[in-house]
């Protein structure tokens, strides 16, 4: 099971171009970190994946079992949270997710009952999202995506707005997850986060200079010796 990226050009209509020819196969059910310096295109290529942005030129495939398919179902948690709510009420919120699964009312609200529960907003229920801190934000953020179960979650830089405690959190749900065979794809240019990673693809300049396990690229790029 892959993503199979093909022969993909793109330029954003102001700027220069920022792909050419990218040729890029990106394993499913995996733990996949993105990584590369700013501008190089890590935003942008995952944009490219989920459909928020078109190629303008190639091909994006996902190949299941040999067969490509159609009907793939994402999450994407933007980098700032605030980016992600569109209501003023935090149950609102998580149960507006669902609206498009076919559930009843009555499910849906059963539903985003638990979900606030499990991340420990059930008492701000009533709340608006702007309330919260930064890692409730992102703790809801995250609900919100994932109580529709999506087959590919994408996050770009999930802990640049989190406290050392919540990041840590994070990095549990991003393993069990993994553990649960979800595909998870994420932005980080932070050494720890590439150790979690079972796949890593290091651009540069919108170029691929890297694909491959956490392990080869931390010892290639960083100097780091993954075992420390």
């Amino acid at each position: 099971m892959r993503i199979q990226i093909s022969g993909l050009d793109f330029q954003y209509k102001v700027a220069q171009q920022l792909f050419r020819n990218i040729n890029l196969s990106i394993p499913l059910q995996r733990r996949v970190v993105i990584t590369g310096d700013s501008g190089s295109g890590k935003t942008s290529l995952v944009k490219l994946i989920s459909g928020l942005l078109k190629p303008d030129k190639g091909q994006i495939i996902f190949e299941i079992n040999g067969a490509a398919q159609r009907n793939i179902h994402f999450g994407y948690l933007f980098q700032n949270p605030d980016d992600q709510f569109i209501h003023f009420n935090i149950e609102r919120e998580v149960a507006f997710n669902l609206e498009n699964r076919g559930m009843s009312s009555t499910e849906m609200q059963v539903k985003a009952t638990e979900t606030l529960e499990e991340i420990d907003l059930i008492d701000r229920k009533s709340d608006s999202p702007n309330s919260l801190s930064g890692g409730e934000k992102q703790r809801l953020a995250l609900a919100g995506m994932m109580i529709t179960q999506p087959d590919i979650l994408i996050m770009d830089e999930p802990c640049s707005f989190l406290d050392i405690f919540t990041q840590i959190r994070l990095y549990k749900k991003i393993e069990m997850l993994g553990k649960q065979g979800v595909s998870v794809i994420w932005i980080s240019q932070e050494t720890h986060e590439i150790r979690m990673a079972d796949y890593v693809i290091a651009l540069d300049q919108g170029q691929v200079i890297y694909t491959g396990n956490s392990g080869d690229y931390l010892k290639k790029f960083r100097n780091s010796d993954y075992e420390t």
